[in-house]
């Protein structure tokens, strides 16, 4: 009998360290949110990248002659905790980003950026700070391919483009206000295939610079917790976009979708759930298939929110589908700006088997549950 009380002690002692355990790892999972008291309110800095282009195919690699480099101008606002997702995040911060990059060749070029970012902190600590850096934007490359003047660059099809960049940064803190910054970027470049030769590549770069943070600190929000309404919502929205057929002297063919996605909010950092598409690609007449322009998809989903803003990250696989050489699989990434309740606009990337095939730009109806 005295075995088994000393057995349920241990059992029950080890559940509720379990439980602790969870507790703790649950609120560094969510940020560690009331370990901070203060933030500065925002700040400027510069960044030098160094690295180098990498094309979508083998065949294209002859056209990076060099390195690739560049340098950035930035301003960031630093967030404190008004809004109850800042807190979850760490208080993120956004801000501007004016980037030159030359690109590792003069048949390619350069690009000048322009990209509203958002910094997502993984961790704080008195040493240093380690961020995500999420960019995107226009970009303006100033070389592209033309069949007169420069028609051996099958990398760049049109001066102006999208443009998206994954930093991994460290800010070490060399003093309260000035911060030395290392990091890891991805910058990727597209035109949505509105214009061929399609541009989708990226420039891979280790980056260096200086981050100043300005005015005085100000205190943090740390608390009123929200109670998250979990219900399912349907998601109704739109897009299109002009697209060439895979030629370079090609008309421009219509890309539609129009999709309906049922979204459950788990936290207050994401939501997940499923859905159907229904595409209309003009394009696939000009690629030969007999089958129509219809095709039909379902998808898995999943929303990174964050606040106005959201990442729709979505798998796809394809219900009906004229064209086989595209394959069975879809996915699909973008950015969504909510308006209201129950508007946003969202701009995303289609790809097939992560091969870009063109952009959607349009509007997102949420019905309330």
């Amino acid at each position: 009998m005295n075995r088994c009380k000393i057995s349920l002690f241990y059992s029950l002692n080890y559940l509720y360290c379990m439980r602790n355990a969870l507790l703790i790892l649950s609120v560094l999972m969510t940020g560690n949110i009331l370990g901070q008291t203060s933030v500065y309110p925002g700040g400027f800095g510069l960044r030098s990248t160094m690295g180098f282009s990498v094309p979508p195919a083998a065949s294209q690699k002859h056209l990076i002659g060099a390195h690739a480099y560049g340098f950035e101008f930035n301003y960031r606002y630093n967030f404190s905790g008004v809004k109850e997702w800042e807190k979850h995040y760490r208080y993120p911060y956004s801000g501007f980003a004016v980037q030159f990059l030359s690109l590792g060749g003069k048949l390619i070029g350069n690009s000048y950026n322009i990209m509203p970012y958002i910094g997502l902190p993984i961790n704080k600590n008195r040493i240093f700070d380690s961020h995500f850096r999420l960019s995107s934007g226009l970009s303006y490359m100033s070389q592209k391919f033309d069949l007169a003047r420069n028609r051996n660059n099958t990398l760049i099809g049109s001066h102006a483009n999208i443009v998206a960049d994954i930093m991994l940064q460290i800010h070490w803190k060399i003093d309260r206000k000035v911060h030395l910054l290392t990091g890891l970027s991805l910058t990727h470049f597209s035109n949505g295939a509105f214009t061929q030769p399609q541009t989708s590549f990226v420039v891979l770069g280790i980056n260096a610079g200086l981050t100043i943070n300005t005015g005085r600190p100000v205190a943090v929000n740390n608390y009123s917790f929200p109670i998250l309404d979990k219900g399912i919502k349907l998601v109704i929205w739109s897009g299109m976009w002009r697209k060439e057929a895979g030629t370079f002297t090609s008309s421009k063919y219509t890309a539609a979708v129009l999709g309906i996605n049922a979204l459950k909010r788990y936290s207050i950092k994401g939501a997940y759930g499923a859905g159907i598409d229904a595409f209309l690609d003009q394009s696939l007449e000009a690629r030969k298939t007999d089958a129509g322009t219809f095709r039909i998809g379902a998808l898995l989903a999943y929303e990174i929110l964050l606040g106005r803003m959201s990442i729709p990250i979505q798998q796809g696989f394809y219900l009906v589908n004229p064209l086989k050489s595209d394959g069975l699989l879809y996915q699909r990434i973008g950015w969504r700006y909510h308006l209201n309740s129950a508007f946003a606009a969202q701009l995303s990337l289609k790809f097939h088997n992560l091969k870009n095939d063109h952009a959607e730009l349009g509007l997102v109806y949420t019905l309330k549950p």
